[in-house]
């Protein structure tokens, strides 16, 4: 009978290590996969963070495209106005130099 109680002990003994080699090597998996999980987070977060910096860079392009083109149009439309207050004024020059002289010299 003792025979029978020290090999239990022993078989006891020995899942007791088995189960806590299943634990260690558990425990190896786990903080694993943590660390993978971690280089995929950076991953992704480098991504991300590219991605977000293209569409920032092409935002901004399409921004600064369109403040270029909207400023032409009005510095256009400026000058524009320019010629036509000018070609009123030359138009008008003699009537004024006419007007001028009829007043100086009566």
């Amino acid at each position: 009978m003792e025979a029978t109680g020290e090999k239990l002990l022993q078989d006891l003994v020995n899942q007791e290590k088995n189960v806590v080699a299943k634990v260690e090597t558990a425990k190896e998996q786990a903080a694993k996969l943590v660390q993978e999980a971690y280089a995929e987070a950076a991953s992704l977060k480098n991504k991300a963070m590219e991605k977000a910096e293209s569409i920032y860079k092409e935002a901004m392009a399409k921004a600064q495209s369109e403040a270029d083109a909207a400023r032409a149009e009005i510095v256009k439309k400026a000058n524009d106005e320019v010629g036509v207050i000018d070609s009123q004024a030359k138009a008008n020059l003699a009537k004024a130099v006419q007007a001028v002289i009829g007043r100086v010299l009566p």
